[in-house]
């Protein structure tokens, strides 16, 4: 790594012109490179035609209301000065929309100003984090401040008198069938015991534990997600801003299902509900798949639930709009080990452990629209063993969800769809202007 000048006085260390002739000439290198393998063309790609079905496209569409679910962040420098300090604004958004609405919007290339003025039900959560050489309120260290932004993020009530908080609870310990007694912490955040058990009834009204027999100090339920475990306090909290978007994104989701369940849950056939990339958790935070996986399931076996994760971008986005080709309008390709490490990813194709069974409570599809679009989605399954042998009955509700997600289509990104795209662009926070907005309204406010 070169010096570089903090002052500006002296110059900044330039790196050598001539050093990749080390590199080029290396014997060991020239081995290294021609050991490797890469993903191949769609020439090499055989579809086993078995893993190919054909989309039953349902005579009704039970469904009436579609909730998407974005979330953006953007992290600003408060102080640039030595030692610099950083704090990252996040912006959630849930939109709500009619079937009837989107059929008329779906019609149309481009949304409008008019169009978008429809869509009203669009709730926004607020979370400030602070990233880099920043104390929040009493905390004395940045992992301490971390862990309590993100506590008090979550204990905040919406409208209806309700919090994350609780859903968390309702979630980890199951009380929506038959409660569990204990979850178990993988580290205490003071003292790091580790696999301190965490009762149910060692929580008091706010969502606080003593539980840790070691230091015997206050334990969130929020540090279930192990982000105490990842943040330095030295080098910052921005290894984890992707996953904690990702975990917010999707307690968002289990929060308005619990609601629904709780109020009226003959309604869960009539909500489809969108997440804006695969349904999982990753990093430290992987843990939490379980207990949706349990949670879907229960839902499966006693209601119903209508969820789909929606990738974007990837390795397995890229390989779908290589193979389009392959597969004919109306087709869905169900991905089993196999396919995937022979031609997405790299690993052995016979291996015995299925994919992503650590992070993910859903398998992944792709789809080709009687429109030609490709949309990799990723499905809630009952267990990770499912990508192993991946069948049609595997899938709950696949039809139905494959048709709204076709009916949904919009031109405003390769193969969007409207209420991701709309939920994006209502929530997303721009490099310009509003990162430059948010890093002069910060500096207003601090001390």
């Amino acid at each position: 790594m070169a010096y570089s000048s903090r002052t500006g006085k002296r110059p900044d260390e330039l790196a050598s012109k001539s050093s990749h002739s080390y590199i080029i000439n290396d014997k060991e290198v020239q081995d290294f490179l021609n050991g490797c393998t890469y993903p191949k063309s769609v020439e090499e790609v055989e579809l086993d035609r078995a893993l190919v079905l054909q989309v039953q496209y349902p005579e009704e569409n039970p469904i009436e209301h579609i909730i998407a679910m974005d979330g953006g962040y953007s992290t600003i420098p408060v102080k640039k000065t030595f030692p610099s300090s950083l704090i990252t604004f996040f912006q959630f958004g849930e939109l709500l929309l009619n079937t009837k609405d989107l059929d008329e919007i779906t019609e149309m290339p481009f949304i409008s100003r008019t169009s978008m003025s429809k869509l009203k039900e669009l709730e926004r959560r607020k979370l400030v984090l602070p990233t880099k050489n920043v104390s929040y309120q009493s905390a004395l260290t940045l992992t301490h401040s971390v862990r309590k932004s993100i506590y008090e993020f979550f204990r905040h009530k919406d409208n209806d008198g309700n919090n994350l908080l609780s859903t968390l609870y309702w979630l980890v310990y199951e009380l929506y069938a038959t409660p569990v007694n204990t979850y178990s912490l993988s580290r205490c955040p003071y003292c790091n015991e580790p696999n301190v058990p965490l009762n149910r009834t060692d929580f008091n009204s706010n969502y606080v534990s003593n539980s840790c027999q070691i230091c015997n100090k206050e334990i969130y339920l929020t540090d279930l997600f192990r982000f105490h475990e990842v943040v330095d306090d030295e080098l910052g909290a921005g290894g984890i801003l992707g996953y904690l978007t990702n975990v917010i994104e999707q307690m968002n989701i289990i929060h308005t299902i619990k609601f629904i369940k709780e109020n009226k849950s003959e309604l869960l056939n009539k909500f489809l509900f969108i997440k804006d990339g695969p349904l999982a958790f990753f990093g430290q935070t992987a843990n939490m798949h379980e207990p949706v996986r349990k949670l879907c399931n229960y839902l499966f076996d006693k209601h119903n639930l209508f969820l789909a994760g929606l990738e974007k971008s990837g390795a397995f986005v890229e390989h779908a709009d290589e193979i389009k080709d392959l597969l004919k309008p109306g087709e869905v390709l169900l991905l089993n080990n196999r396919h995937i490490y022979s031609y997405i990813l790299p690993g052995p194709a016979d291996t015995p452990d299925p994919y992503a069974h650590t992070s993910y409570y859903s398998s992944k599809i792709i789809f080709k629209s009687r429109d030609s679009r490709m949309y990799v989605i990723t499905l809630p399954v009952e267990t990770e063993n499912i990508v192993l042998n991946p069948q049609k009955s595997d899938f709950k509700n696949l039809d139905t969800v494959l048709w709204n997600i076709e009916k949904l289509r919009c031109d405003m990104y390769d193969n969007a769809i409207v209420p991701v795209a709309l939920a994006n662009k209502l929530i997303s926070l721009s490099s310009h202007p509003s990162a430059i907005i948010l890093e002069k309204f910060a500096k207003t406010h601090t001390r």
